[in-house]
């Protein structure tokens, strides 16, 4: 009997002495991995806390301390490392350091680190298929830039500049209705940013201004009237004043031809075609009954080569001062 308590003493004493040891061991792990991480060998030093916090889990409350200690400090600097790669625009080891990330914060109930290595994953993946689209677009291979840049959008609604470069893609390859709805979306989730905001301006009433000079050459000038009426709407133009002009007096609405010949004619003092867009807001006056302003515009041009005897003649019935 006094044999067998001694083996019992003997053995439970062997098992202290092992835990004890395991336990230095462990401890002697997680000072290292700390010296590693002290000394800026992140990488190194991640692969011992891990390590660290295996062995230390495996001693249950034993070493539940050094565990705790572990899972603090794990996803934080996983985190750290996934961000000195994306500082280098080394992406692809990034994201997959980012994933890794996500998994240890999950399993070490970090849910801020978890967060933001998830948002970090999203932004980056969104980055990355940008570049792509813009390399496409950038080698004019608009078609291409049009199939990439709907990725970024898939993978991001809400981004505002992957909508603007599709809305440009699109217009590059002649899809005028794609390109106007796709920088109209731009333009709504841009609104908030003034110099891009512009940017998208500046395409959208120009594809407005592409689509009614389609529709003049098609002598649609209900269409023409229309889209150009919308192109001045995003950003007044001469170009599109003149179409107004033109085709509003086609369609009979003197009032409207008017005010656009004349709002082409004060965005353009200097024109080319002055002479002519006079003799037209002349007419347009005239058929308004507007005597004054109709015979006034006439008179400016009166003694001019070609457009003169007409002028002098519509002064003539208007019995012009």
């Amino acid at each position: 009997m006094k044999k067998t308590f001694l083996t019992l003493i003997i053995a439970l004493c062997t098992v202290v002495l092992a835990g004890a040891q395991d336990l230095g061991q462990v401890t002697e792990l997680y000072n290292g991995a700390a010296t590693l991480l002290n000394e800026g060998n992140k990488i190194e030093a991640l692969a011992q806390f891990e390590q660290t916090l295996a062995s230390a889990e495996a001693l249950g409350e034993e070493g539940a301390e050094i565990a705790a200690k572990c899972k603090t400090t794990i996803p934080s600097l996983s985190l750290s490392i996934a961000k000195g790669y994306a500082n280098e625009q080394n992406i692809d080891m990034a994201l997959a350091t980012l994933e890794k990330t996500v998994a240890l914060a999950q399993k070490c109930g970090d849910e801020a680190v978890e967060a933001e290595a998830a948002g970090l994953i999203k932004t980056l993946g969104t980055n990355q298929k940008l570049a792509a689209a813009n390399s496409l677009f950038n080698q004019k291979d608009f078609a291409g830039a049009v199939e990439a840049y709907n990725a970024v959008i898939e993978a991001d609604p809400d981004n505002g500049t992957a909508y603007f470069r599709l809305g440009v893609a699109k217009l590059r390859t002649g899809d005028l209705d794609g390109s106007i709805e796709t920088l109209t979306l731009a333009a709504d989730k841009l609104a908030d940013n003034a110099a891009q905001l512009k940017a998208v301006n500046d395409q959208l009433y120009k594809a407005y201004l592409t689509k009614a000079n389609n529709c003049y050459k098609a002598k649609d000038m209900k269409g023409t009237l229309e889209n150009a009426q919308k192109s001045v709407e995003v950003a007044d133009n001469a170009n599109a004043q003149k179409l107004i002009g033109h085709s509003a007096y086609a369609l009979k609405q003197y009032k409207i031809a008017a005010d656009g010949y004349e709002a082409y004619l004060a965005l353009n003092p200097e024109a080319k075609d002055k002479v002519q867009i006079y003799y037209q807001v002349g007419s347009a006056f005239q058929n308004l009954g507007d005597k004054d302003k109709a015979c006034g515009y006439f008179k400016e041009i009166a003694q001019d080569s070609k457009w003169g005897e007409g002028a002098r003649y519509q002064m003539t019935i208007l019995k012009c001062n």
